[in-house]
């Protein structure tokens, strides 16, 4: 797990365009993913003169995962959508929230997925253990994991 390239300041017009209209674009995921899908190929292409590419793929891929395990789609949008976030290498705080989301979202959607849910709490864990974290925010991601992990 590395870190991921720092976002641009929200002071930058064409990233905080960029934002704006990705948030827009989530309220789609609900109930028209393939149009939420289309949306974020169009934010990609739109900015990715304007913003760093590498922050622009990294924000989409991040809403992508996170909209798919909070509106429970089928396993197949959230395996992919997981899959091409961990392509980005997120940092240690992040996968932390990746997995917690993903095991909640296993726990109430797929059962079958809850191993893979635990391998990857068990990585962050581990990671945690490294000392990359301050104190606090250790603290705070043990808790979130033990929250999680035991509902």
């Amino acid at each position: 797990m590395s870190q991921l390239s720092v976002e641009p300041p929200l002071s930058d017009e064409n990233w905080r365009s960029f934002i704006l209209e990705k948030e827009r674009n989530s309220a789609l995921a609900r109930k028209e993913w393939a149009r939420y899908r289309r949306g974020l190929r169009r934010l990609e292409q739109k900015y990715r003169r304007r913003a760093p590419a590498r922050a622009v793929r990294r924000a989409l891929v991040e809403d992508a995962f996170f909209c798919a395990v909070h509106w429970r789609h089928a396993p197949r949008v959230v395996r992919g959508a997981l899959g091409a976030l961990l392509e980005h290498n997120p940092d240690l705080r992040l996968h932390a929230y990746v997995a917690a989301e993903y095991w909640a979202w296993a726990a109430a959607v797929s059962p079958p997925d809850l191993e893979t849910a635990r391998r990857m709490v068990d990585r962050v864990k581990e990671g945690m253990k490294s000392g990359q974290l301050t104190p606090t925010v250790r603290e705070n991601l043990e808790r979130m994991l033990a929250a999680v992990v035991q509902s």
